[in-house]
């Protein structure tokens, strides 16, 4: 999912250079994870919500002024906190009502696992008093898509501990060696520049709030698909395998603590042992072939095959009566 973690950035905690110690105490939170699994594009800025509170007034055919909307700001503030679709979040709101007469300084992560996202809140909220909470992101929101996606800037790429700092090739200067040297200190084992190649600026066509929202639903449904065809599968087999449940609970709490790649040759070892036991309960091991497949002991693949190919014929017959 798609997460932005919030401070008040004028809370005496974080003093004037409130971004770069915001970016210090949450990466170093991040690095000190022994299972850290990440890959996401770190976007960073200020929420912006008063500035989708102006109404523009045209006083001639050139000219405008812009009028700040009390109204407007606070329904603003109501359809950012609870937008159209349902979203996981864990605003601390005392906090949050105090912070919007200040500034909040957003860190926003493209994607990231759940499990990550509550250690991360979890650890803010223990050790900092600037903490405001988080949220997921949803992109098929009009104003989420306005407040992160398109006013805030896509600073970093984060691969586990090493990072990239994004720059724009049409301008030299964006590449800041001081950044590299920030970044490093706080723990990255490497840092390194990636080119945006016209990504994320008036160059970039797919850049626009319809193509997030179509990215959006994508991901939602996708993940709904797949969680529905987990869900199916288990259902299926789960009364002629009733210790499937407890062995792919034990693989995936041992994926979750690996940190070395014998660990995880385990659980390779775990998910094998899982497929071979599934075929056995599905579809013993039987003398000679069918189809030209062999189906003893170890031919475990053969056996779920041969199972799938006699339910498809039994669902045919059913339904041909």
């Amino acid at each position: 999912m798609k997460a932005a973690f919030h401070f008040n950035a004028f809370h005496p905690s974080l003093s004037s250079n409130y971004g770069n110690n915001v970016e210090k105490l949450l990466f170093n939170i991040l690095l000190s994870s022994r299972n850290l699994d990440l890959s996401s594009k770190i976007l960073t800025g200020d929420l912006l919500l008063s500035n989708l509170a102006y109404d523009v007034i045209k006083t001639s055919e050139k000219t405008e002024t812009r009028k700040f909307n009390q109204d407007k700001y606070f329904k603003n503030v109501t359809r950012w906190l609870k937008p159209e679709n349902t979203i996981w979040s864990s605003m601390i709101i005392d906090r949050l009502m105090l912070a919007l007469k200040d500034e909040i300084f957003i860190i926003c992560f493209e994607t990231i696992e759940m499990q990550l996202a509550n250690y991360l809140d979890g650890q803010l909220r223990e050790i900092s008093e600037a903490y405001l909470g988080a949220m997921e992101v949803d992109d098929g929101s009009h104003i989420h898509w306005n407040l992160y996606s398109n006013s805030i800037g896509v600073r970093y790429r984060i691969n586990n501990k090493t990072a990239s700092v994004f720059w724009d090739s049409t301008c030299e200067e964006s590449q800041d060696e001081s950044t590299i040297e920030r970044l490093k200190l706080i723990g990255f084992k490497q840092v390194s520049f990636e080119n945006l190649n016209g990504r994320y600026t008036i160059f970039d066509e797919y850049h626009d709030f319809e193509h997030a929202r179509r990215v959006a639903e994508w991901k939602k449904q996708c993940g709904n698909l797949l969680a529905f065809i987990a869900d199916g599968v288990a259902h299926r087999i789960g009364d002629t395998v009733p210790d499937l449940g407890d062995k792919l609970w034990a693989a995936l709490k041992t994926f979750t603590e690996a940190e070395t790649n014998e660990e995880f040759a385990q659980v390779t070892a775990s998910c094998r042992r899982i497929v071979e036991h599934v075929s056995d309960e599905l579809f013993p091991p039987i003398d000679g072939e069918i189809e030209g497949r062999k189906l003893g002991t170890k031919q475990y693949r053969n056996r779920l095959l041969a199972f799938v190919d006699e339910t498809r014929k039994s669902d045919t017959n059913i339904d041909l009566i």
